[in-house]
């Protein structure tokens, strides 16, 4: 996690983009990640890695804690 800790330079995607960067179809991304959306205005969504990245960990954590 620590190589998470500092970000040189922020990627961003767009919606296809970020689901196939988790290997994800479009549906379970919106499911699991549509909260990190940032919206340019207009129809213009994208998602910044940071906040992605942040999301998953708390998704792995949560289920971590389901699992136990």
């Amino acid at each position: 996690m620590t190589d998470r800790m500092v970000v040189v330079e922020e990627e961003i995607f767009d919606r296809q983009e970020a689901a196939k960067f988790f290997k994800l179809g479009t549906s379970k991304f919106d499911e699991l990640y549509g909260g990190c959306a940032d919206y340019q205005g207009g129809k213009t969504v994208t998602y910044k890695k940071s906040k992605l990245l942040d999301r998953y960990d708390q998704v792995c954590e949560s289920s971590r804690e389901v699992s136990e």
